[in-house]
């Protein structure tokens, strides 16, 4: 009787969680979309322990941390593979890390300002926008699928920036570190799955849940 109880629970709970309405798109401001055609996407880049960067990003409340080795490759494929859900909105224009760096180090000869790093960056690659990522932590579970010493814990976030102007056109975060689901049951939209995901998969969930409201035109 109190199974049956607890997967009664467990059911309607689900079925709420499936029922909530979709956050709406974030639009740009005509002014700005009208404009935007080409999106240069910029590699990520990891939190440096000084929290020194050319880009300004205003995350509020993500903590820094461990970043594994393989981080930035993992996310830089899985925004990729984001992106192509929006190619029909945005052409998408993908620098390497020794493409970005090259171009950077001839920027920052000249300048050496946020917002005109940004307008340059547009200007040399003749792009209007550019999207920006900064890794803040990236845990590997220790353990399997179904039982864990360590969970996977995963934090970054995203900035738009418009390449005219240099100023942020759309940000999120997503910091999350993996918990039992009788801890908060609200989770299981996110985890997807009653098991204990790797760092790649709670990532490619974050990027599902921050691009519900990436800007479109």
């Amino acid at each position: 009787m109190i199974g049956f109880r607890y997967l009664l629970y467990f059911i309607i709970i689900f079925l709420i969680l499936n029922s909530c309405s979709k956050p709406e798109t974030t639009y740009l401001p005509f002014s700005a979309s009208k404009n935007i055609n080409s999106v240069l996407v910029l590699p990520f880049e990891i939190c440096s322990e000084n929290g020194e960067s050319f880009f300004y990003c205003p995350a509020r409340e993500v903590i820094s941390g461990y970043v594994e080795p393989s981080a930035r490759e993992i996310m830089d494929k899985l925004l990729k593979k984001m992106l192509l859900n929006y190619s029909s909105y945005y052409n998408f224009v993908f620098l390497s890390q020794n493409e970005f760096e090259n171009i950077v180090s001839q920027i920052l000869e000249e300048t050496q300002n946020p917002i005109e790093i940004v307008k340059e960056l547009s200007k040399k690659t003749n792009t209007q926008a550019i999207l920006y990522g900064r890794i803040y932590r990236f845990i590997e579970r220790k353990g399997s699928s179904f039982s864990i010493i360590e969970p996977a814990s995963v934090a970054f976030a995203l900035v738009l920036y418009d390449g005219n102007t240099g100023g942020i056109l759309w940000m999120e975060e997503f910091d999350e570190t993996q918990k039992p689901l009788g801890e908060n049951v609200f989770n299981i939209k996110l985890y997807g799955k009653l098991k204990w995901l790797t760092a790649e998969e709670l990532a490619e969930r974050g990027l599902l849940k921050v691009f519900k409201t990436f800007p479109v035109k």
